[in-house]
């Protein structure tokens, strides 16, 4: 119990610290305002010109959307977990400290998942009071959606961090995986916003991927 609480601690001390050097960042918080604002912004547009039945029925869709839109944009703070420490020459020096490697590595993946879980469950509630006509389930199954992109985006982002040697490598490398992302929004959304029990299974699916992913990430970290 003494050792499971000395770990859990130690975690914990790395994950204040990671959100310690976010908040002293300003410019990581840019990639989080401008999607949900051009998005509402387009839709405003789209509204005022060709009038309110063009968005009939697509509510669901645009409340998917901007959930689902918000999980690559942690990915420069995932990127600078660890290709950061190297470009900073303090990887190393990470590595010798008295943490252990899998506790260093829990703490910045708990420090930078919390920012896009957030700020998707946020544009989508801000969303919702916007468009009350939105049902519950469909609400329930953006939310859902929108969660299993933020973990499974984050997970690949630190793979890339750890493999990338510089920021910029890894931070392009995750703008590939807002395609496939975007194009299951396209074609799936009607299925996925369809029952709640379609988007428990994306969400368990994407732990399960998001769960080896990390195991992977882990390994590789404690393995430099």
């Amino acid at each position: 119990m003494a050792v499971a609480s000395t770990v859990l601690y130690m975690i914990f001390h790395v994950m204040c610290h990671e959100l310690r050097l976010i908040f002293r960042e300003p410019r990581f918080w840019i990639p989080f305002l401008f999607p949900p604002v051009i998005l509402v912004a387009s839709q405003g547009i789209a509204v005022s010109r060709y009038g309110v039945q063009i968005m009939e029925g697509m509510e669901g869709y645009m409340m998917l959307l901007l959930g689902c839109l918000m999980a690559p944009m942690g990915a420069p703070l995932a990127s600078d977990s660890f290709a950061g420490e190297r470009e900073r020459n303090s990887l190393e020096l990470l590595q010798l400290s008295p943490v252990k490697p899998s506790e260093i590595f829990w703490g910045k993946f708990l420090a930078v998942l919390p920012f896009s879980l957030a700020f998707a469950l946020a544009v989508q509630a801000f969303y919702w009071v916007g468009h009350p006509d939105v049902g519950s389930t469909v609400c329930l199954c953006a939310m859902l959606c929108a969660v299993a992109s933020c973990f499974l985006i984050n997970s690949f982002s630190l793979v890339l961090s750890l493999r990338a040697k510089t920021v910029r490598a890894a931070t392009q490398g995750t703008l590939f995986l807002v395609i496939p992302l975007l194009l299951m929004v396209q074609f799936t959304y009607e299925i996925l916003l369809k029952s709640v029990g379609v988007a428990a299974g994306v969400l368990l699916g994407s732990f399960l991927v998001g769960v080896v992913t990390v195991a992977i990430s882990l390994r590789k970290f404690t393995s430099l």
